[in-house]
């Protein structure tokens, strides 16, 4: 495996302003980040490392990571929290399959070029913190008068779409028909054996 990258960005607040007056605005509070891995790999034997050709032989991809997020106080004790997550993942292949009726067999066409496969989901969560103090008995001693505990309930909500569905073209399908005469309908990922998977 060589070579591999990452980059990491730290949170940062792209709407915030830098010379601020009178009380943060809601739109201050948006937070971004990303992350970013570049990678190739291989398994080959030694001699044929470097007669291997990189974008046909090598398994190959970058994958980049953007999480948006924001924390929004709500009536005093409730935290909101929104958040979106994108992700977009980069190869240089793609697998085409369909059945060829003459060799009772399925046929692979491969075609190499840059394709994007992006997913995207969306989260909201509630929470908040409940307090309460606890007196110990004595056999702890008098040093220990009060015990503090917190309580943090939170209910969050997530979605995303299928991605599985021909809309976004991930996954194609073929059909054929068996030995038994019926006619079936195969569904395949258009980037099998993908770094970072779709």
């Amino acid at each position: 495996t060589l070579p591999t990258l990452n980059i990491t960005l730290a949170r940062l607040y792209p709407l915030k302003r830098k010379h601020a007056v009178g009380k943060e605005r809601w739109y201050e509070k948006i937070a971004l980040s990303y992350t970013g891995t570049f990678q190739n790999s291989i398994s080959t034997k030694d001699y044929k490392l470097f007669k291997s050709n990189l974008i046909k032989d090598w398994r190959n991809g970058m994958k980049h990571n953007i999480p948006v997020s924001a924390t929004f106080n709500l009536f005093k004790y409730l935290n909101l929290t929104p958040q979106i997550n994108f992700t977009d993942r980069m190869y240089t292949n793609k697998v085409r399959r369909q059945w060829d009726p003459n060799a009772a067999a399925e046929v692979c066409d491969t075609s190499y070029n840059f394709y994007n496969v992006w997913d995207f989901n969306a989260s909201m969560s509630f929470d908040t913190k409940i307090y309460g103090f606890f007196q110990p008995m004595k056999f702890l001693g008098d040093k220990v008068k009060m015990i503090r505990h917190v309580l943090t309930p939170t209910v969050s909500f997530s979605a995303s779409p299928d991605f599985s569905s021909s809309f976004f073209g991930y996954y194609d399908t073929y059909q054929y028909t068996n030995s038994r005469g019926e006619l079936v309908t195969k569904k395949y990922s258009l980037f099998p054996n993908s770094l970072y998977g779709v």
